[in-house]
C-alpha cells in the first residue's frame, strides 16, 4: 500500500503540472511497458507506471483504479494541504461526481493552499480527455465557483433588461465577471467535451451560462468597443453552433440553445442597436432559423430531434409562414408515413401564440 500511497503524490503532481493533455488508456502496466518513447521521456515502468510524452499524460486504466483505492484510504479530511489535495484530484479524476473531494478542495482554495487557475487547468484537460468527467454537473459547477474566485461576481451594478429564458438582473449580479477571452476559451473546452459525450445536457448548461454572463456584460460595461466584443461572441457561438446540429443531428440540447440564442441576437441587434459581423445578416433571423430546422427534417426524418428543432423554431413565426413550411415539408421527400410528420402535422394544426414555450 506504501508503494501505491507514494504513487498517489507522484500522479497527482504530473495531474497538477505544466501537461497538454491528459487520457486514461486501456488496460493496465503489462500493455503499455513496451511501448516505445522519446529518448528524453521516462519510460513506463512499476515506478512510473504512466505514458509521458511531451506534455501528454497517458494513465492507464488499472493503474488508475489502483491509485484510486490508495487515494480514498488517505485521511484526506483531517490530513495537511498537500495529502488532501494528492488523494483528492485522484479521486475526482476518476470520480468527478464526488461532492465531498470537491467541497474539500474548494476549501483548499478558499484557505490558499491550492491556485484557483490551476484548478481550472487541471479540470480542462480532464474534461477534454474523460467523456465521464465532462457530462458531470458538478464538474461545471466547480469551474463556475472557480472563475468567481478568480474574476470576482458581477455585482449589483448591472440592470439587465426581461428576456424570456436568459438571465435576470438579480441572477446576473452573482455571474463570475469574466472577460471575453475566458469565455471564448471556456466555449472552447465546451465543444471538444460535447464532441466526447453526446448529448450532454450539462455541458450544454454552462454553455448557455457562458451566453447569459456576455449578455449581462454588455449591460455592464460603458466602453462600446468592449460590449461589441461580447456581442461578437455570442454572434459567433450561434453560427458554430449551427454546424454543430449538422454534425449531431440528436442532440436536442445543442438546438434548444441555439433557438434560444437566436432570440437573444434578435433582442440585442434590436434594442442594443448592434450590427452584426456575420457576412450575410439574414442567417441569423428567426426566418433562417427555421429554414435550417426545416433543412434538416428534410435531410434525417427519422430522428425526433430535428423535428422538435423545427416545432420550436417555428414558434415565433406568424401563421402565414407556419402554413408554408408545414407545407414544403409535406410536400417534400418526408414519407407520409412518418410517426414524426403525423405529429408535426398534428401540432400545427393546433392554435397556438408567438413563443418559444411552445410544446414540442
Amino acid at each position: 500500500m506504501s508503494e501505491w500511497k507514494d504513487l498517489v503524490f507522484l500522479l497527482s503532481d504530473l495531474l497538477q503540472g505544466q501537461l497538454a493533455s491528459i487520457e486514461v488508456l486501456p488496460g493496465g502496466l503489462e500493455e503499455w511497458e513496451g511501448i516505445e518513447v522519446p529518448p528524453e521521456a521516462e519510460k513506463p515502468s512499476s515506478r512510473f507506471p504512466f505514458v509521458l510524452v511531451e506534455g501528454n499524460l497517458g494513465i492507464p486504466k488499472k493503474v488508475l483504479y489502483a491509485v484510486y483505492m490508495a487515494a480514498v484510504n488517505i485521511p484526506w479530511r483531517s490530513s495537511d494541504a498537500r495529502a488532501a489535495n494528492a488523494a483528492t484530484s485522484i479521486i475526482i479524476l476518476l470520480n468527478p461526481a464526488h461532492q465531498t473531494a470537491l467541497n474539500h478542495r474548494k476549501h483548499l482554495i478558499r484557505d490558499g493552499q491550492l491556485d484557483a487557475a490551476k484548478e481550472l487547468l487541471f479540470t480542462e484537460h480532464s474534461a477534454r480527455g474523460s467523456p465521464e468527467f465532462g457530462k458531470q454537473s458538478m464538474i461545471w459547477d466547480h469551474r463556475r465557483w472557480c472563475f468567481g474566485q478568480i474574476y470576482g461576481i458581477i455585482g449589483s451594478a448591472v440592470r439587465v433588461p426581461y428576456l424570456m429564458h436568459w438571465a435576470s438582473s438579480d441572477e446576473a449580479q452573482i455571474f463570475p465577471r469574466m472577460n471575453p477571452s475566458a469565455i471564448q476559451h471556456e466555449l472552447d473546452i465546451l465543444e471538444k467535451t460535447c464532441e466526447a459525450y453526446p448529448r450532454n445536457y450539462h455541458g450544454w448548461s454552462h454553455w448557455h451560462l457562458m451566453i447569459n454572463i456576455c449578455f449581462a456584460s454588455i449591460h455592464l460595461s460603458e466602453d462600446s468597443a468592449t460590449k461589441r466584443r461580447f456581442f461578437g461572441i455570442i454572434e459567433q457561438a450561434y453560427t458554430r453552433l449551427g454546424s454543430w446540429v449538422e454534425r449531431h443531428v440528436g442532440d436536442y440540447s445543442a438546438m434548444h440553445q441555439r433557438c434560444l440564442t437566436q432570440t437573444l441576437i434578435e433582442h440585442l441587434t434590436r434594442i442594443e442597436l448592434f450590427t452584426t459581423d456575420i457576412a450575410n445578416t439574414n442567417t441569423l433571423t428567426v426566418f433562417a432559423l427555421a429554414d435550417h430546422a426545416e433543412s434538416l427534417v428534410i435531410a434525417y426524418p427519422a430522428h425526433e430531434s430535428v423535428w422538435m428543432y423545427l416545432r420550436v423554431s417555428m414558434a415565433r413565426l406568424s401563421p402565414e409562414s407556419r402554413a408554408e413550411i408545414r407545407e414544403r415539408v409535406r410536400n417534400r421527400s418526408v414519407s407520409q408515413r412518418n410517426f414524426h410528420l403525423r405529429l408535426f402535422e398534428d401540432w400545427c394544426s393546433r392554435p397556438r401564440g408567438n413563443t418559444i414555450h411552445e410544446e414540442v
